[in-house]
């Protein structure tokens, strides 16, 4: 099943675009509208651009999946911008963030309640004393996967990492990001980081 998924992702990447930042926030229960993900976000839904409106370059768009929220960034990912989509994480909810920069370095951070995990490709986060993998959190039963998407002195990586990591979201989650979901309208959140 993995690998049909993983194909699926290789033959979109070139939609996706050189970079950009993915996240999918699901609540243990109930609903996470729009306007409430706005707000955990820490802004005002009034300044939020619909679906329809002109929207400005630079936004976060955001789409209602399901009981949940995608958010969609094309803006070369930095760490301030990660700070606002990591304020949807939190307790009662399962949230994942995956981005690739302009220099082809991808992160992925996911949190389910207050259990995290965390990846960066191509060179792994280095902290003493223990294995890359390690960091992994919820992720770890996709460690096989998750290496394979790694060089190594013996062998070139068996799958796109950015791939991989779609994959496992998507299974996880249940949300696909697919034509579309790409397609499909969606809010633009106007922000300056």
């Amino acid at each position: 099943m993995f690998d049909e998924i993983v194909a699926r992702y290789d033959a979109m990447l070139d939609r996706i675009g050189d970079f950009f930042a993915y996240t999918v926030t699901i609540p243990d229960s109930g609903v996470l509208t729009i306007d409430d993900a706005v707000r955990r976000l820490g802004f005002d839904p009034a300044t939020l651009q619909r679906p329809g409106e002109w929207q400005a370059s630079g936004g976060i768009f955001l789409q209602q999946v399901g009981a949940g929220i995608v958010t969609l960034d094309w803006t070369n990912p930095g760490s301030d911008r990660r700070q606002v989509t990591d304020r949807l994480a939190g307790e009662g909810f399962r949230h994942w963030y995956l981005a690739d920069d302009i220099e082809g370095n991808t992160t992925v951070y996911i949190r389910y309640g207050e259990a995290e995990g965390y990846l960066e490709h191509p060179e792994p986060i280095y902290i003493p004393f223990t294995h890359w993998t390690d960091h992994l959190g919820p992720l770890g039963p996709y460690a096989d996967l998750l290496v394979a998407g790694y060089d190594s002195e013996e062998a070139e990586a068996e799958v796109d990492i950015i791939s991989a990591c779609l994959a496992v979201i998507e299974v996880e989650s249940g949300i696909r990001l697919d034509e579309e979901l790409l397609d499909s309208p969606r809010s633009a959140l106007p922000i300056s980081t």
